[in-house]
């Protein structure tokens, strides 16, 4: 009888402790859960803020879609380029030839690094007047209108707008300095461009340009 006693004795220690035990381990995996279910919470704000922090850091990107057409040729030229490939600077200057003391206001649009240097790209002067509104008609040469000069290709041809309209939309403006800054805006456009120049080798032109804000500059507003 004795040894019925102690082994009903030991069973009920077994499972006394065994009844510890599982109380031990559940509480294990409840705190282990939650730690785990805090450190994603905690990953999970610091993407966030890793996330929010690039985006106020990360310029967006400069885009066009150019079509120039001559006859049966057609010339596509379209592009997205990162922010520092492209910018709008606004300027306004007393003009050196105008004797009664009137300004030039423009806006040097430019898309591509070393344009001047025979690189691809796009460059245009954008006049405005002094409300800071645009010149929509295009023609090289002329102080009362807007230019445009397009190469597609390296050391390639150059397009000069002759004639032709621009339209914006989302005009904006920085300025830090009263007589200088910068603009961002999308401009579509149409009309007739010269090739290298020659007058008698002439391109109907059309597109889309999208010059967008540079954050460093600061807050663009509409004018």
């Amino acid at each position: 009888m004795e040894i019925f006693q102690h082994i009903f004795k030991t069973l009920k220690m077994i499972k006394q402790t065994g009844k510890i035990l599982l109380i031990l381990l559940l509480i294990n995996v409840a705190f282990t859960s939650c730690n785990n279910k805090k450190n994603e919470s905690t990953d999970a704000e610091k993407e966030k803020v890793v996330a929010d922090k690039k985006e106020k850091t990360t310029d967006a990107t400069h885009s066009f879609d150019i079509t120039l057409v001559k006859g049966s040729e057609t010339i596509e030229f379209s592009e997205t380029v990162p922010s520092k490939e492209g910018g709008a600077i606004y300027n306004d200057q007393k003009s050196l030839t105008d004797e009664q003391g009137g300004r030039n206001r423009t806006i040097m649009m430019f898309i591509g690094k070393k344009y001047n240097r025979g690189k691809a790209g796009i460059f245009g002067i954008i006049r405005v007047d002094e409300n800071l509104k645009p010149f929509t008609n295009v023609k090289r040469g002329d102080k009362s209108a807007s230019t445009l000069s397009i190469r597609p290709k390296d050391q390639g041809d150059e397009y000069n707008g002759i004639s032709g309209t621009m339209t914006f939309s989302d005009l904006k403006y920085v300025l830090p300095m009263p007589m200088s800054g910068a603009a961002c805006f999308t401009l579509n456009f149409e009309g007739e461009f010269q090739k290298n120049g020659n007058k008698e080798d002439i391109y109907h032109g059309s597109g889309t340009i999208v010059i967008s804000p540079e954050k460093a500059m600061g807050v663009y507003k509409k004018k």
